[in-house]
């Protein structure tokens, strides 16, 4: 999957955009991530700091251990372990979402705590979530996304990178198809959006005329 865009806008009811995303190649492996601090005090330090250590020890991999998709998800899942253990005692009052794909040759691994969500457009036209939102009113993860965003409990996380939490990645092995769009998105693309905005925003590239309370970010991979 090649990254194809990359879009981020602050919302009107915050001081700061808390939204971070980040990607990097390494041979032929590919890292992305998206993270969502929430409004607790430090919590978009905490995605920054979150994104940055994820990418740099991707980055700094031997070939034998990118071009290895066991070992590979073995040294993302170690590197939220140093996350959680050495960056969050830093920020002890914050909290944040992420989801890191991982992609290589024709292995993809998504690693998600808390609400950012992976999916794809279909051919319908029709965005389709894969991942499943760790928040309240989800609690038994078999709720739409649609039926969560209109749920007044939807901030409430149940997982999610925090120093007060264990923490309790999802990790999934995805089926990709060639020629298809691929989405990554914090809460407030998927959950304060309209899918008629969603879908412009994909297909138009851009989040003009988009206004949301909550930050507004994601990112479009193609396969």
């Amino acid at each position: 999957m090649i990254l194809h865009l990359s879009l981020s806008q602050q919302g009107t009811d915050r001081t700061e955009n808390r939204d971070v995303i980040g990607s990097i190649q390494s041979r032929e492996a590919y890292l992305h991530v998206i993270a969502d601090g929430t409004s607790r005090p430090g919590s978009g330090d905490l995605a920054r700091a979150l994104t940055h250590h994820l990418l740099k020890s991707f980055s700094r991999a031997g070939p034998s251990v990118t071009s290895c998709s066991d070992k590979a998800l073995e040294l993302v899942l170690s590197s939220l372990g140093e996350v959680h253990s050495n960056l969050c005692p830093d920020f002890p009052r914050a909290s944040a979402s992420y989801l890191a794909l991982l992609v290589i040759d024709q292995t993809t691994v998504s690693i998600h705590a808390g609400d950012c969500c992976f999916g794809y457009l279909g051919k319908d036209q029709r965005l389709y979530w894969l991942s499943s939102p760790h928040c309240g009113p989800n609690w038994k993860g078999d709720l739409s996304h649609a039926v969560i965003a209109d749920s007044p409990a939807r901030k409430t996380l149940l997982n999610c990178m925090s120093y007060r939490r264990p923490h309790e990645p999802a990790v999934r092995s995805i089926q990709t198809v060639a020629n298809t769009t691929w989405v990554l998105a914090t809460d407030g693309f998927w959950a304060e959006l309209s899918a008629t905005d969603q879908l412009k925003a994909i297909t138009e590239r851009t989040l003009a005329g988009c206004s949301t309370e909550d930050d507004v970010t994601f990112m479009l991979l193609r396969s």
